[in-house]
């Protein structure tokens, strides 16, 4: 068993952030269970599920849902970004509540805390999942502070935004399902430490958090040094894009003036430009006028006419500033052996004109900037007479390979302004979300023109057992259902397309933002082509394509069969369908059947004729003519009328050599049954019939009472 550290907290309290720095820092592993969750909402969203039907996330039995490098992985892609949008937030907590999803989650989840030292945070962590953590914290702030930080998070990875106050009412909507839902509800474990970090900094959490681990008895060689290195680094990577923080330690630590900053000094005085000249041996440059201001703190600075803003050309310093007066300055330049700083009016004017910017950050809009450089930070561009940052951090603002980045100078590039960095007078912006909402314009024009009926080249990109979702175009995907994939019927999608085949389709259903397409609409239907017109009781033609015990299979025409059951053959029962047809034989035969949903045709062959059965005119004890047909193991096959019969070996005792084949009989007929087409005869017993018959008409022939039976064979010999 690892060691454990749950988190629990309603959304924005600053969990995932607090827990993934607390496993670096112990090299534990983090799992971030809300992220499993949304990585399922977005897989439902994707496959248009419903979402309040349980039934609709069997979907979870063929998904793979695992993390990889701090990254949450969802059928081997990583979705760490596109999780955190509105649209699955939204959907996040609804999933959350079907006891069959949180079953296969949490499974999961035990199973990868049992081997290995885990931070996990969630909504019930040190309740439900490990109930039996070391340590179990429950991290809040006030909803405002997490909506504040809901909202930042969002700007600065270039996603959809929310006003403040619609971005309040999601949170408080999302504390209220979470707090109430059945199955795992939001609640504090009683053994868990409450943390608020409305007034806290991210690192003052996590050294509380941490402090609370050593008690707990956890113990990690180097981990003081450790984190000290790491501090630096997060330091470094920060420094260039991150507001300079506010908290109270922050403050402490760092230096009281950097560059750009805007500060607010006093005119000592305003020293006039001097030529260049040279006294005795040494020689003075020429120095241009400029203001010497001094800050509350006895720092100074100068302030020349280049960085005053506001001077006309023939105006000079000495008239615009006097002697005690109060001067709001940026700093310009500090230089590291603690000389004079340089001052700017003009960069304290260009930070106020970054003000106009925070109502354009809203509308998000695109813009056009020009790359001037590729720094390590960034792409440093420039959009009218302002700097513009686009950030290589996060990844999610920058989406362009780093080898093609150098290529970029001087050219244009089209962004999205995310943010005002006042701190550095720049815009922060998004290449990456100016290509988003491109893509989204692009996919809404491509989707208000759909019609259906429209056919479309398009591309599989993902197989599900219900069907296929194919691409018809600028991302818009369609469903290719199971039952639209081909004419006949489909038992696996796999046996037909595959992930990245090409496929002509058809749209046959736009319903809001569902979009249904039809393979088979495109193909030729050879059943309802052949069908139509034909009914049960029509006459038709095929060859024979395979004979079996079961009855024939009759090709009628392409790709449309036939079966003739052996019952149907004939109207004799013991007829061998091999003795009288071989395959390739063209056969004439009446449907007696058309199922349409299953796509089968039923033939019959006896049925073009009448029943010889029924126009018989035997009967049992008649003596009938009948030919012989065949040999058979114990008896011979016989025809009468044109009907079978059947005539035992033991029936013909003395007269085996008259049973030939071809040869007529007289015979008895012994069993006959019309209705199961049963006829039996005997031999023997009509020779006795007819000699009794021959003798009783001799008999009464006869003039004299003494004839005998020996008189009557005499006469019978005599015949001979």
């Amino acid at each position: 068993m690892g060691w454990q550290i749950a988190i629990d907290g309603p959304a924005g309290s600053g969990k995932s952030t607090v827990a993934k720095a607390i496993a670096k820092r112990l090299n534990f592993k983090y799992l971030d269970t809300g992220a499993m969750y949304r990585a399922v909402a977005l897989k439902g969203i994707k496959l248009k599920i419903d979402f309040s039907d349980e039934k609709s996330y069997r979907f979870l039995e063929n998904t793979k849902i695992n993390f990889e490098c701090g990254k949450i992985m969802l059928d081997g892609i990583d979705v760490s970004e596109e999780i955190r949008s509105v649209d699955v937030s939204n959907y996040a907590s609804l999933v959350a509540t079907f006891g069959y999803v949180r079953e296969k989650l949490v499974a999961l989840q035990q199973a990868i805390a049992s081997n290995d030292n885990v931070v996990m945070d969630g909504r019930d962590i040190g309740t439900v999942v490990l109930k039996n953590a070391n340590l179990k914290i429950f991290l809040t702030a006030n909803v405002s502070e997490r909506a504040k930080r809901r909202l930042k998070e969002r700007v600065e990875k270039g996603q959809d935004c929310q006003s403040l106050e619609e971005t309040i009412k999601e949170l408080n909507d999302r504390d209220y399902q979470d707090s109430h839902r059945k199955v795992g509800p939001l609640t504090k474990a009683d053994d868990a430490i409450e943390i608020d970090s409305s007034d806290l900094c991210i690192e003052e959490v996590i050294k509380k958090i941490i402090s609370l681990v050593l008690e707990r008895g956890y113990r990690m060689e180097n981990l003081e040094q450790k984190n000290e290195i790491l501090e630096e680094e997060v330091k470094e990577a920060e420094a260039p894009v991150e507001e300079t923080s506010t908290s109270e330690t922050a403050e402490e630590n760092a230096p009281k003036y950097r560059e750009l900053q805007v500060v607010t000094g006093t005119v000592v005085e305003v020293i006039p430009a001097q030529p260049a000249r040279k006294v005795g041996n040494k020689e003075f440059k020429a120095r241009e006028e400029k203001v010497l201001i001094e800050l509350e703190d006895g720092q100074e600075g100068y302030l020349s006419k280049k960085d005053t803003v506001g001077l006309a050309d023939d105006e000079e310093l000495f008239d615009a500033f006097l002697e005690g007066d109060k001067v709001e300055v940026a700093i310009k330049k500090i230089f590291p052996d603690g000389g004079k700083f340089v001052f700017s009016t003009a960069l304290v004017a260009k930070r106020k004109e970054l003000e106009k910017f925070e109502e354009i950050v809203k509308e998000r809009p695109i813009i056009k900037v020009k790359v001037v450089k590729n720094a390590p930070i960034g792409l440093l561009t420039r959009y009218e007479d302002f700097s513009c940052l686009i950030p290589k951090k996060p990844k999610s603002l920058l989406n362009i390979p780093e080898e093609e980045l150098d290529a970029l100078a001087g050219k244009e590039i089209e962004v999205v302004p995310v943010r005002v960095d006042y701190s550095r007078i720049r815009i922060i912006a998004s290449q990456a979300a100016a290509e988003n909402q491109k893509a989204k314009s692009a996919k809404k024009a491509f989707v208000d023109q759909l019609e259906v009926g429209q056919v479309y080249d398009g591309v599989v990109k993902n197989i599900e057992k219900y069907g296929a979702f194919v691409e018809i175009g600028n991302g818009v995907e369609g469903l290719l259902h199971i039952s639209e994939l081909a004419h006949d019927r489909v038992f696996k999608v796999e046996k037909v397309l595959n992930a990245g085949d090409s496929v002509k389709v058809q749209i046959i259903k736009l319903e809001k933002d569902h979009i249904g397409l039809s393979r088979k609409s495109l193909m030729p239907n050879h059943w309802a082509d052949y069908t139509e017109g034909k009914e049960v009781g029509s006459l038709v033609s095929g060859k024979v394509v395979d004979i079996r015990d079961a009855g024939i299979t009759v090709e009628l025409a392409e790709e449309i069969n036939g079966f003739l059951p052996k019952s149907e053959f004939s109207w004799n029962n013991d007829a061998v369908i091999a003795d009288e047809v071989k395959v390739g034989d063209e056969l004439e035969a009446k449907i007696i059947e058309i199922d349409n949903s299953k796509k089968r045709i039923i033939l019959s062959k006896k049925q073009l004729t009448e029943n010889p059965w029924l126009a018989l005119t035997c009967k049992v004890g008649d003596i009938i003519d009948v030919v012989v047909a065949k040999e058979l193991e114990q008896g011979f096959k016989v025809t009468y009328q044109g009907v079978s019969g059947y005539l035992s070996k033991g029936s013909i005792r003395n007269h085996e050599n008259e049973v030939q084949i071809g040869a007529e009989l007289k015979v008895k007929v012994r069993t006959l049954d019309t209705q199961k087409g049963r006829l039996v005869v005997n031999l023997n017993d009509a020779e006795e019939k007819i000699e009794k018959e021959n003798y009783s008409k001799y008999m009464k022939a006869q003039d004299k009472i003494s004839n005998t039976l020996g008189d009557y064979f005499a006469s019978l010999k005599n015949r001979k």
